[in-house]
């Protein structure tokens, strides 16, 4: 089991700033941090406009509504409900009474949250603590790899059965229904973003999703989705033909399968994170397709679908250390003819 009170605790040790206590703050549905979940390691519910108190010595104070204070039982932490925003600024003021400083993840916060805090807590040091979150969150613990692994399975599944899914001229949009409904029939939560399936030219464009365009001979099927399971996430890419493959579509195929092949192989602890796109790009720009890799190599993968803190793109120079999870998905777009991405 999780130990989410040694986990404040890293985040606390991870930061380069000096602070006797976080705030995280979520606000309506779009404005959720994610940190929410990562600290407290609950799976369900959306805690809007609720709030985490933390303390060094682990401590977790959870500031919610009746609306989820039922699933907030199962946190490790002290409980607060309130019913107003005065009610929540009250409880606020009693825990942070004694301290001196409040970090917040300025990346997450939306700015009148930030604006009410700070005027709340005038007297408060306000620090920002996003490169705290980042550190603790590169380095997966067992439980994340667990459910990571578990989302990676209900995807691998889906894929595996994706030519039992496709027909003559059915539409993208009816391909991603199928997509979708399997990832939550084999286990997934939910989507974990919005699946992208796309035919033909379309699949030259790497963050289309899907219309109403029907597939046709020849065509290139690309999809790209992954699970939610226990608020982790997969992420895999996989790109077809409907019917026969031309020499050309072979070839870009076969262009991105080396690059990826070539880039999984330089991965290791130790090595800087932009060696391995290096080595993706380099073999892609080596071909007669120069300059149609026009992504990164990869993202960490977490309780997020874009972790943050370290990935496979030119000015990331972090080191590789054991545990990180992170994509490798090499692409190649012709604009106009068509796009293949394997991840």
């Amino acid at each position: 089991m999780m130990n989410t009170r040694e986990r404040v605790k890293n985040i606390f040790k991870n930061s380069n700033v000096d602070i006797d206590s976080i705030i995280i703050k979520n606000g309506h549905e779009q404005y959720i941090d994610t940190n929410f979940f990562y600290v407290t390691g609950i799976s369900k519910g959306l805690f809007e406009d609720c709030c985490l108190v933390l303390f060094p010595d682990g401590t977790i104070h959870m500031i919610v509504t009746a609306l989820e204070s039922d699933i907030a039982k199962d946190a490790d932490a002290d409980i607060h409900i309130f019913q107003s925003r005065k009610e929540m600024e009250n409880i606020l003021k009693d825990i942070l009474v004694n301290v001196n400083s409040i970090g917040v993840n300025e990346s997450a916060i939306l700015h009148s949250d930030y604006q009410w805090i700070s005027t709340n807590f005038k007297e408060k040091k306000m620090e920002n603590v996003i490169a705290s979150f980042h550190k603790s969150r590169m380095i997966k613990e067992p439980d994340e790899l667990r459910s990571i692994k578990k989302a990676c399975g209900i995807a691998d599944q889906v894929m595996d059965e994706i030519s039992n899914y496709i027909k003559k001229n059915m539409t993208e949009n009816e391909l991603a229904a199928e997509i979708d409904y399997h990832l939550q029939k084999y286990g997934a939560q939910n989507p974990a973003f919005d699946t992208i399936a796309s035919f033909g030219a379309n699949t030259a464009m790497p963050h289309y999703t899907h219309d109403q365009s029907k597939l046709k001979e020849g065509d290139f099927i690309l999809c790209d989705f992954g699970a939610s399971f226990d608020k982790y996430n997969s992420d895999m890419t996989r790109t077809f033909v409907y019917g026969s493959a031309s020499d050309k579509q072979k070839k870009i195929h076969e262009t991105v399968r080396i690059a990826q092949q070539k880039a999984m192989m330089a991965i290791k602890p130790g090595i800087k994170a932009n060696i391995v796109h290096q080595q993706a790009k380099s073999y892609i720009d080596s071909s007669s397709f120069k300059d149609c890799f026009i992504h990164s190599t990869g993202h960490s993968l977490g309780i997020s679908v874009h972790d943050p803190g370290v990935g496979f793109y030119a000015s990331c120079e972090e080191l590789l250390k054991e545990n990180m999870v992170i994509t490798v998905e090499p692409g190649i777009y012709v604009q106009g003819y068509g796009g293949v991405r394997i991840e």
